[in-house]
């Protein structure tokens, strides 16, 4: 039985996600439009944060599951009246939206907005708390790729403090067997937060060649207040990926980002084009893209519908 709200990969049993993942494969191996799980439903989609992966591959998730979109954005809703999010979400529901589909800037609120309506309520990124559809797509692609993830190590670089994707998968690749080592500068990766049983490091050059998985995070310049980092350019100098860096790998190291990337922060250009021209199988990123909207569809198929695969 599935909880009636994806907030949190916590909520979920390892059965459950396995559910969800054979789902996805069984999307993606047909890749018809004319699914018709979602056909008769409404899903609204209320976004007050930027998106482009992860909202268009839910709408695009709705339409091949057969259902229809409603849009809700900041600036052409009541919120610039005075309305609260608390009321707009009721006000959904009462309009006939089968689903919500919500991402927003402040953490804690999902839990407390799930709780005023009957209608499932998915994460599409709750500030820099959770963001389980992608920690979904991250272990399938990877499974996808035939990596099993028991042994495995992950390393993990960027902007910790910031990251919702990293908070989901504190959760998701210990639970499927993998290490997990997060880092960064003090100012972005504080010891407090890094939990029970993962590693840490303020040295890239120390842990990358233990990595099976490198996986980078953008630094989240919308969130961060003055001072956390000198600059962008130190930052790239100090945990960027760069050729030198990507020599410290082992050969059949991959590379994985919840996106978007910013070239010459995170990851170099040349490397970028290196990897895709030579070694299109260890750059994971578009493959991420394109699992999102499988893995979503599942989500979507399963809560809402109910089926068994």
């Amino acid at each position: 039985m599935f909880p009636k709200d994806m907030l949190s990969l916590e909520d979920f049993s390892r059965e459950a996600l396995e559910d969800i993942f054979q789902r996805a494969a069984y999307f993606k191996q047909k890749n018809p439009d004319n699914f018709s799980s979602l056909k008769g439903k409404t899903i609204a989609l209320s976004f007050w944060e930027p998106s482009t992966r992860t909202r268009l591959s839910f709408e695009m998730a709705v339409h091949k599951l057969g259902g229809k979109v409603v849009r809700v954005t900041p600036e052409l809703s009541s919120e610039q009246k005075g309305e609260s999010i608390d009321d707009t979400v009721k006000t959904l529901q009462s309009i006939g939206a089968d689903a919500l589909i919500f991402r927003h800037r402040t953490p804690g609120l999902f839990n407390r907005v799930a709780s005023l309506v009957d209608i499932p309520l998915i994460s599409g990124g709750e500030g820099c708390y959770q963001h389980p559809t992608q920690a979904l797509l991250d272990i399938f692609t990877l499974r996808e790729k035939g990596i099993d993830l028991a042994g495995k190590q992950v390393v993990m670089v960027g902007d910790i403090l910031h990251s919702r994707v990293a908070r989901s998968h504190f959760y998701a690749f210990p639970l499927f067997g993998a290490g997990l080592t997060l880092v960064g500068p003090p100012s972005l990766l504080p010891q407090e937060l890094v939990p029970p049983g993962v590693d840490y490091s303020y040295h890239l050059e120390d842990v990358l060649p233990g990595g099976d998985i490198i996986y980078l995070l953008r630094v989240q310049k919308e969130r961060q207040e003055k001072g956390l980092i000198p600059s962008l350019s130190e930052y790239s100098a100090l945990y960027g990926l760069n050729e030198e860096r990507m020599s410290l790998l082992k050969q059949e190291a991959c590379l994985m980002h919840p996106g978007p990337v910013n070239q010459g922060i995170e990851i170099s250009a040349i490397v970028i084009k290196n990897l895709e021209q030579f070694y299109p199988d260890r750059i994971l990123f578009q493959d991420q893209v394109q699992n999102g909207v499988f893995v979503r569809m599942a989500v979507l198929d399963l809560l809402l519908a109910g089926r068994s695969v």
